[in-house]
């Protein structure tokens, strides 16, 4: 069933079509609010005050536009409310990273969780509008329009966003974490453009 339908569904009260909507974009949702607030437990309530806040007002939804960046959008505010309440503890990318360990020796994991724990420690150090926009490009997959849709603003305005996040980015990589490779940037910008 494609996503306006179960929209409409949801809308007319339909459990099943929003357990369905939940479950397509939990994970995401969860990601994202995790990337902000940097705490499992604060991710968690964030994801599911948004969902509630969303489903609450799903009527307002326009169904012209695409569902994943108006959930998103909720998603983010509430992160950021959580955010703003210092409610938030320092948490590493290493713990979401799944590494297939059959397919790579022990020296290769711990290079990748060696990078992953310092690109997040660099990450932590930018200003939240930073950090949000390359979160949502870089680790939740967002394309540039998704990106626009989900924080309000323009498409145009989405690139300066991205480049001077990701210019401030390298900048501190630079200067206080010259561990962390410049390879780990350039991958990281490769696999956002061909999002």
């Amino acid at each position: 069933m494609e996503e306006l339908e179960l929209v409409r569904r949801a809308k007319a009260g339909d459990r099943a079509a929003v357990g369905a909507l939940l479950s397509a974009h939990t994970a995401q949702a969860y990601r994202l609010a995790l990337h902000i607030v940097r705490n499992q437990a604060d991710a968690e309530d964030a994801t599911q005050n948004a969902f509630v806040r969303a489903f609450t007002n799903l009527g307002r939804f326009d169904e012209r536009c695409p569902f994943a960046p108006w959930l998103l959008r909720i998603v983010a505010r509430e992160a950021l409310k959580v955010l703003r309440a210092e409610r938030t503890r320092f948490a590493f990318w290493q713990r979401q990273a799944q590494v297939e360990r059959s397919q790579e020796s022990v020296e290769d994991i711990v290079l990748v969780r060696v990078e992953h724990q310092e690109l997040w420690r660099a990450l932590n150090r930018l200003k939240t509008d930073d950090r949000v926009v390359l979160t949502l490009s870089y680790f939740v997959g967002l394309n540039e329009a998704e990106l626009a849709e989900t924080l309000g603003i323009k498409r145009g305005t989405v690139k300066s966003r991205k480049h001077n996040a990701l210019a401030r980015l390298r900048a501190l990589v630079q200067r206080d974490f010259p561990e962390l490779q410049d390879e780990v940037l350039g991958r990281r910008e490769s696999e956002g453009a061909s999002q």
